[in-house]
């Protein structure tokens, strides 16, 4: 069940959030990168992915969108 106020965002605030998350996981991309690098293990409090879940979600709330449409 969706609620309903991410049923009433439009597919603009949709991709628009989409994008957001896109920038924040290329930055914990780039972060890990850099931790790995210097210490050798694996970066603690890793947001990946949570991050790539939500962004799964808006996608799916898109597809939700354009199917109801017909």
């Amino acid at each position: 069940m969706v609620s309903r106020k991410i049923q009433d965002l439009s597919n603009e605030d949709l991709s628009y959030l989409e994008k957001l998350l896109g920038e924040k996981f290329a930055e914990q991309l780039e972060a890990d990168q850099t931790w790995a690098s210097k210490n050798h293990y694996d970066r603690p409090g890793n947001k990946k992915k949570q991050i790539l879940r939500i962004m799964d979600a808006i996608r799916s709330q898109k597809r939700l969108k354009s199917v109801a449409k017909w």
